[in-house]
C-alpha cells in the first residue's frame, strides 16, 4: 500500500462524489447515491488527514461555499442533520471537525451543551450512558463533552470533575470502562473508549491505565490480524480504534509492550496491503463516504505508528488525535460555556 497511490485514488473518488453545478462541497455518499451531509463532512475530515490546507488549496469563494452548504442542514437549536444510528451529538462533532479547518461558524449557538455544560451536571450526565452498549453511545461524549472541553473558557473545575469521574469508573484490570458493568458484546469497550481517550490527549491528562488498555486491546485481535468480528473485508472503525489505541498508549508509555503492539501492527499492515491490492477504490465507490473516512484514518495511523513502511512527503492524521479537527471556539457561535 502506497500513500501516494492512494491519495491520487482518493482524490479521483472525491471528485466524483462531487455534485457538479452545485456549490462547492456537495458531495454524494456515493458516486450514484444521494447527496447528504455527512458526505460533505466526511470528504472535508478526510482531505485534513490526508494533510490539505484549505487555506492554500481552495479559493475564499470555495469555502465560503462549503460553509454554506454546511451550515444549509443545521436547524435553529443549532443541531444538524443526522445519520443512520448517529446521534444529533455525533453529527455536531463531525461539522467541528470540517468547519475548523474551512475558517467556518456553525449557523446558530449549540443548544446540545446545555445539558452537561454545569459541572452539577456532569456526574448525573454521564451516569445515564449507557456503558454496556457505549460505541454507539459513547458518540455522545465525543460530540459533546470532548468538542465543549475544547473550548478555553471551558471551567478547570468542569473537566477536573470529569476527568476524576473517568479515572474512577475505569476498571484497571482491563482498562475499560466501566469498572462493574457487562459489555453487550465483546467490540463495545475498544469501539467506546476511542471516543473518549482523545479528551486525554487533548488536554494532556495522564491516563491512569495504560498498560491494561494495551494488553486489551492486543487480546481482542483476531486470527486474520483484524478486531471486528464477522467483517469480511477487515477494513472497518474498530481497526481504526485499534491502532488509535496503540498510538495513543505508545505516547503515554513508549516501552510497554513495544514489540508486541509493533508485531500486531505490522500484521494488520500486511492485511490491508491485501485488501487495497484486491479492491483499491473501488470496495469504496460501492459504500458510503462514511466507510470511506474510516479507512483514510487507518492509513494515518499506519504511517504514524510505521513511518518507514509508509513514507510519504506529508504526514497523515487520523479523526482522533488532529487538533484541526477540534477547534471548537472559532466554529462556535455565540457562548456556550459554564465560567464556574
Amino acid at each position: 500500500m502506497i500513500l501516494t497511490e492512494i491519495a491520487q485514488s482518493f482524490t479521483d473518488y472525491f471528485d466524483n462524489l462531487a455534485v457538479k453545478e452545485t456549490p462547492y462541497g456537495c458531495y454524494r455518499g456515493k458516486p450514484d447515491g444521494e447527496v447528504d451531509l455527512y458526505a460533505s463532512l466526511d470528504v472535508a475530515l478526510m482531505r485534513v488527514i490526508m494533510a490539505e490546507d484549505f487555506t492554500q488549496s481552495l479559493s475564499e469563494q470555495q469555502r465560503e461555499e462549503w460553509i454554506a452548504y454546511i451550515n444549509s442542514y443545521a436547524d435553529a437549536d443549532g443541531t444538524y442533520q443526522q445519520f443512520g444510528h448517529h446521534s444529533a451529538l455525533h453529527a455536531n462533532g463531525m461539522v467541528i471537525g470540517a468547519l475548523g479547518p474551512l475558517g467556518g461558524q456553525q449557523a446558530y449557538p449549540v443548544s446540545l451543551y446545555d445539558e452537561f455544560s454545569d459541572p452539577d451536571q456532569v456526574v448525573a450526565w454521564l451516569e445515564q450512558i449507557n456503558w454496556a452498549a457505549q460505541w454507539s453511545a459513547s458518540h455522545l461524549f465525543w460530540g459533546g463533552m470532548h468538542c465543549y472541553s475544547m473550548h478555553p473558557a471551558c471551567s478547570a473545575n468542569w473537566k477536573n470533575t470529569v476527568f476524576n469521574w473517568l479515572d474512577e469508573h475505569l476498571d484497571p484490570e482491563t482498562g475499560w470502562w466501566c469498572k462493574g458493568i457487562a459489555h453487550t458484546d465483546r467490540h463495545q469497550a475498544l469501539g467506546g473508549s476511542v471516543h473518549i481517550l482523545p479528551i486525554y490527549q487533548h488536554h494532556q491528562r495522564a491516563f491512569p491505565c495504560v498498560e491494561a488498555l494495551v494488553d486489551s486491546t492486543l487480546a481482542l485481535q483476531l486470527d486474520n490480524a483484524t478486531w471486528l468480528q464477522g467483517h469480511a473485508a477487515g477494513i472497518s472503525y474498530l481497526e481504526l480504534d485499534a491502532l488509535y489505541v496503540f498510538a495513543f498508549a505508545s505516547k503515554m508509555n513508549p516501552t510497554y509492550r513495544k514489540v508486541n503492539i509493533a508485531n500486531a501492527v505490522q500484521c494488520y499492515a500486511n492485511h490491508v496491503d491485501a485488501f487495497w491490492k484486491s479492491n483499491g477504490i473501488d470496495y469504496f465507490e460501492q459504500r458510503h463516504a462514511h466507510e470511506a473516512l474510516a479507512f483514510i484514518g487507518i492509513a494515518g495511523l499506519l504511517q504514524q505508528i510505521l513511518p518507514e513502511r509508509y513514507p510519504h512527503d506529508q504526514q497523515w492524521t487520523d479523526i482522533f488525535s488532529d487538533p484541526r479537527l477540534y477547534l471548537t471556539e472559532q466554529v462556535n457561535r455565540g457562548p456556550v460555556v459554564s465560567q464556574q
